[in-house]
């Protein structure tokens, strides 16, 4: 019977051992690589259509996590991601009889986030919301010969380039595996509202337009690979 008690409670403790939460503790760097979605549109121009964005994104991540009594895992992550989420438009595309082109672009950004998880073995889903600031760049041309019949280019041809760093939120979940004590990755769903970009975009066609006023958001599906010291 002892020979039964003392098997019996060695199991269950290994078998808690092995369910007991990784250590999330510490300082943290890392590497990430992204895909965005989403989209941009003029708001200062009624004719402006909306604009889908896409494209990929890769940079670094640095962090500080601090994990309590009850296994909450509470931090604080910076981020750098460098790439092109983007669309090159013809306005044809929309309306027939234009030769207006351009491009939408979100070419950098940074961003500073607090966490809220919770250390599930060696698992750690989290939420995360924070502050995002990104480089955007547009440009805007008219030319003829995009098509056919067209009094768009009444004055000339043309062709604009115009930068903006906006500021805006951004909100996600994701989540963690440990491999080890040093490396941990993982999968995490951001959406990113970047508000109103102003730039001046001068159109000798329509000079009184030159005010722009581009409106963009996107959702980014990234992979993190995590060093913890």
């Amino acid at each position: 019977m002892k020979a039964l008690i003392s098997t019996t409670a060695a199991l269950l403790l290994s078998g808690t051992a092995a369910a007991a939460p990784t250590n999330w503790e510490g300082i943290y760097l890392g590497a990430h690589a992204s895909h965005g979605e989403g989209h941009s549109q003029d708001r200062s121009n009624a004719n402006a259509s909306e604009k889908s964005i896409r494209g990929f994104a890769g940079g670094l991540q640095a962090g500080r996590n601090w994990q309590f009594d009850n296994n909450v895992v509470a931090g604080i992550e910076g981020t750098l991601s460098f790439g092109n989420v983007n669309q090159e438009w013809k306005d044809r595309d929309n309306h027939q009889y234009s030769p207006y082109y351009g491009k939408d672009a979100v070419t950098r950004s940074g961003a500073v986030n607090l966490t809220l998880g919770y250390a599930a073995g060696q698992w750690l889903p989290y939420v995360s919301a924070g502050v995002t600031v990104a480089r955007q760049e547009f440009s805007l041309g008219c030319d003829k010969s995009l098509v056919e019949a067209t009094n768009g280019c009444r004055v000339a041809e043309f062709e604009t380039r115009a930068s903006h760093v906006s500021t805006g939120a951004n909100v996600g979940a994701g989540v963690l595996y440990r491999f080890s004590d040093q490396l941990s990755a993982g999968a995490e769903y951001r959406y990113t509202h970047l508000g109103s970009s102003p730039v001046y975009l001068e159109d000798p066609n329509y000079p009184a337009a030159a005010r722009r006023s581009f409106h963009t958001n996107y959702s980014s599906v990234t992979l993190k690979l995590n060093y913890h010291f």
